[in-house]
């Protein structure tokens, strides 16, 4: 395992596969499972492909119920390459292909990086409203789920320890130094945080604790209650925390005519997203931020749900900062930020955002900020120029009549989460 920039474990897909298996969630399929990905099942007949449309034939003799791999399903699967960065910053060599769904990892990492760019001048404690209150963002917010895990462990162990010492010098003080006396108290303050008992130790007949002991046993017992109290209500502050239930594509593009960005549910089988808003600007030269309203004037959606990519537009038109007759001259684009807010079928918040910078970008320009994604193995997000999409909504039809599979059940549209990332050239649109 190892920790990516947000210090979260990520296990190898097999241990996830394990994992997954015992608690009975999907490991057959998806980014658990080797390549070429297994496609859900669809029973009464075989699916194979004929010129790239998914054709089905009832009644299978061997009893194949299974969709083709999705890689045979739509040709050139695989993520486009652009070769815009590496040949221009060798530092990105090797990174131009993204592995697939990296969008996550993409964004997270842009935001600690972001982030770095800039560092506090002056009394930075201005900002801080209480003790307390950073104290409860660093647990709650801050700190990742492993690190609260091990400083509960330390503390802990350290309240056994320092309350054992402090057991054995009431007992020399009183009683003076006798053999085994560290050992005996060091079982007492086990037994006082409950991890030890007579049945695990065997029970012996020992003198009574006197008031000394008592107050100092009473004290620890207090102590590990507001321990185990306030770890409780940490565990309870996180666990309400919204899910991530969104991903951007860790690239987004601008072609001549539009901008787009693409979006995925994460758990489309289970998650729809409500009353969705969307915020789609532009950075310039000078720090100017210019709205990008949205395809036939929108604001967003009022549901979204499914395997089915959103695909987020801005049209390149006379109104649009983006055209080169712009008053003032063409806009220098710094980077693209996209911003989305929802309420998923539970009720619960959902908000992301993402960055992607242009290659000619402020930011582009300065190594160190290069140095920083290099470090880490990751392109940064960009604006590609001169790509689209590539299609990821197919038809199921039937071999026989090469028509759609109307009367013979769902589903009838194959959507490939392989393509969701991945882009090819637009011929005649400009280079990137």
């Amino acid at each position: 395992a190892h920790c990516d920039s947000a210090d979260r474990v990520i296990t190898s897909p097999r241990t996830m596969r394990l994992l997954r298996r015992a608690l009975g969630l999907p490991y057959k399929s998806g980014y658990y499972y080797d390549h070429p990905r297994a496609s859900p099942e669809r029973g009464d007949g075989t699916f194979t492909v004929d010129n790239g449309n998914v054709m089905f034939t009832p009644e299978p003799k061997d009893g194949s119920r299974r969709l083709p791999p999705a890689e045979h399903v739509l040709s050139s699967v695989k993520s486009g390459k652009v070769n815009c960065d590496s040949s221009r910053f060798p530092e990105f060599a090797g990174l131009d292909e993204r592995p697939k769904f990296q969008g996550g990892v993409v964004h997270t990492a842009d935001r600690q990086i972001f982030k770095e760019t800039f560092a506090a001048e002056g009394d930075e404690g201005a900002l801080s409203v209480s003790l307390a209150e950073d104290v409860w963002y660093l647990l709650t917010e801050e700190l990742s789920i492993w690190a609260v895990l091990r400083l509960e462990i330390a503390l802990e162990v350290l309240l056994i320890v320092v309350f054992a010492l402090l057991l054995t010098v009431v007992s020399v003080v009183e009683h003076g130094a006798r053999d085994g006396v560290l050992r005996d108290k060091f079982l007492l303050s086990l037994t006082s945080v409950r991890l030890s008992t007579d049945s695990i130790f065997g029970w012996q007949a020992r003198s009574a604790s006197s008031g000394y002991e008592v107050f100092v046993l009473a004290i620890q017992g207090w102590t590990h209650w507001l321990l185990l109290s306030v770890a409780g209500a940490v565990i309870v502050a996180r666990a309400l925390r919204p899910l991530q239930q969104v991903v951007f594509n860790p690239d987004c593009i601008l072609t001549d005519d539009e901008v787009n960005v693409r979006l995925q549910i994460i758990r489309p089988a289970k998650v729809d997203l409500l009353n969705v808003t969307i915020n789609l600007q532009v950075f310039v030269t000078g720090g100017r931020v210019h709205q990008l309203s949205l395809t036939n004037g929108i604001e967003g959606y009022g549901a979204w749900f499914g395997f089915a990519p959103m695909n987020i537009r801005h049209k390149i038109d006379e109104n649009s900062p983006l055209r080169d007759d712009y008053p003032g001259g063409k806009q220098d684009v710094y980077f693209i930020r996209v911003s989305l807010s929802a309420t998923d079928s539970n009720g619960n918040p959902v908000n992301a955002f993402a960055t992607y910078y242009h290659p000619d970008s402020f930011f582009r320009g300065m190594s160190d900020f290069r140095a920083a994604w290099a470090q880490r193995g990751i392109m940064p997000p960009r604006i590609l120029r001169g790509v689209k999409w590539k299609d990821q909504m197919r038809r199921i039809r039937d071999r026989s009549t090469g028509k759609g599979t109307e009367g013979a059940g769902l589903p009838t549209w194959l959507v490939n989460i392989d393509n969701t990332e991945g882009f090819e050239p637009i011929p005649g649109d400009s280079p990137v």
